[in-house]
């Protein structure tokens, strides 16, 4: 017994390898991508409103705007490209007594362009500055803050809508 030598199990070495592989092969597909997909959404405010121009939008969303206490500053306009900053003063504030690395991230900046039957608006996600500064009164003032930024987006798509139905 002891002049006997072990063969390598040459077909199990060759499964386990593949497996290894493929288990590798599924993790970036499918993990990788899922994780780099949900941080882009966060990231980014992606919104698409049809049957409704960009100079609509933006005109409707200075005046939605400044009527919930926003500032709207126009960095780059063209005739149907819109970049511009939205900003509270009243949420500056609250940012500021939370965190002073916070207010920064109150402004968002949007961009408005033609899709052909309808109008994107893009953005910075103000929600994502509760990975960048931990703590409940920084994720509950995000939360806050992106869901008005995000009311607002929506309410002037649904005010255009009305005013065409009126027409």
């Amino acid at each position: 017994m002891d002049n006997q030598t072990k063969t390598p199990n040459y077909p199990f070495i060759v499964l386990t390898g593949f497996g290894i592989i493929a288990t590798l092969i599924f993790l970036f597909i499918f993990v990788y991508q899922k994780s780099v997909s949900t941080v882009r959404e966060k990231a980014i405010m992606e919104r698409a409103y049809p049957k409704v121009k960009p100079q609509e939008y933006y005109y409707e969303l200075k005046n939605i705007a400044s009527k919930n206490g926003f500032t709207v500053l126009d960095i780059q306009t063209d005739t149907n490209y819109f970049l511009i900053q939205l900003y509270s003063k009243n949420y500056i504030e609250k940012a500021k007594n939370v965190s002073l690395s916070l207010p920064p991230m109150t402004v968002i900046t949007l961009s408005i362009y033609d899709l052909g039957d309808g109008t994107a608006v893009v953005g910075n996600n103000p929600y994502l500055w509760r990975v960048l500064v931990e703590g409940k009164a920084s994720d509950s003032l995000a939360k806050e803050y992106y869901e008005l930024v995000d009311l607002i987006l929506n309410d002037v798509y649904y005010s255009l809508k009305e005013k065409k139905k009126k027409l």
